[in-house]
């Protein structure tokens, strides 16, 4: 256990400094062209930005920081409406630098939060919001048409965002089961079908968040070490397996485990320390039971860790679930493991 402690507060430590640096990046650029009388961004500097937010989005969605990795994704989408706008309105750059101070602002905000140990915030959607305002506006007179995340937006205005198939998320599964695997010390193997299927990039990315926080809780709290299994007469290798199935403009994702399936007990004791239940503990539906699991701040843990205990969880799957208006269902067995079954669906324009 003081091993793990040891490599936890190392990989968070490290994931701090690297987003310092980062962020220095940032700040950097934006002060330099604050102090520009025309605005000029260079597509080099564009590049070099839109590479270093891609990198703390992907840093921040592993560590399990959903707001966090959002904000830096919408950074991101600025600098990608810069790659295809040729010649933007000095007013439009204003708007952008602006609108980096902000994303900037925050992270470092939550920054010092990781680093005295301090409850994350969400504030980052704020952020967000502003910005995909600006994007979907920018270029456009009337309001875009369909869903916003089947439209891009450039300086030829509206064009599709294009389809992507889930084989990226299945590298990032393994990527984030292996270093875990390898701190925990739990064997595991990955079963996946689907991963061919093509949907619609922000889609795409909304459930990679929510699959990739559930392959971190079944590799925390779902599969047992390999001497608890073998004691249980299961297999020493738990396996983590992932579904996809598209009809139509409907996706079902079906995320399970092999693990020791939730405790009851332990979630209601934990839900009831935070004043949440509402009637006797036996009224309660075993449904209605797992659905706490899916709060901001739930967390059945005493000590926080890398992988638990700071309140970020499941909470970030209902959150990528809501944001698409899908539906979740969560069912569980002791011993045997757990199932989350999701629903999503998108309107053609």
């Amino acid at each position: 256990m003081e091993r793990l402690e040891q490599d936890a507060d190392f990989l968070q430590e490290l994931f701090i400094e690297e987003t310092w640096k980062n962020i220095d990046k940032l700040d950097t650029f934006i002060e330099t062209k604050m102090a520009e009388t025309e605005l000029l961004i260079t597509k080099e500097e564009i590049d070099r930005l839109f590479r270093t937010m891609h990198s703390m989005k992907g840093s921040a969605s592993m560590m399990g920081y959903p707001a966090f990795s959002e904000t830096a994704h919408s950074a991101e989408d600025l600098f990608s409406y810069l790659r295809e706008e040729e010649q933007p309105a000095q007013a439009d750059l204003q708007s952008i630098l602006q609108l980096l101070r902000m994303v900037s602002g925050y992270l470092k905000r939550e920054l010092r939060r990781m680093e005295t140990n301090d409850e994350v915030t969400d504030f980052g959607w704020a952020v967000v919001k502003r910005i995909k305002n600006f994007l979907a506006h920018i270029d456009c007179e009337n309001e875009p048409e369909g869903p916003s995340y089947q439209i891009a937006y450039t300086r030829k205005g509206k064009k599709r965002i294009p389809y992507t198939n889930f084989t990226g998320l299945v590298l990032q599964m393994k990527r984030l089961a292996t270093v875990m695997g390898r701190t925990l010390d739990k064997a595991f193997c990955l079963h996946i079908e689907g991963e061919e299927i093509e949907v619609p990039q922000d889609i795409y990315e909304k459930i990679s968040m929510a699959v990739l926080q559930m392959t971190k809780n079944s590799m925390d709290h779902g599969l047992e070490q390999t001497e608890v299994r073998e004691k249980l007469g299961k297999t020493s290798v738990g396996t983590i397996s992932l579904e996809v199935q598209k009809t139509g403009t409907q996706i079902f994702v079906v995320f399970r485990d092999d693990g020791q399936g939730l405790d009851r007990e332990r979630i209601l004791k934990a839900a009831k320390a935070k004043g949440w239940l509402k009637k006797p503990e036996m009224e309660y539906e075993d449904n209605e039971v797992y659905a706490f699991l899916l709060r901001p701040g739930f967390t059945t843990k005493q000590k926080a860790t890398l992988f638990s205990g700071r309140g970020v969880g499941l909470d970030v799957v209902n959150a990528a679930v809501s944001a698409l208006g899908g539906s979740i269902r969560i069912e569980s067995t002791i011993c045997m493991g757990t199932t989350f079954f999701m629903e999503f669906a998108w309107e053609q324009s």
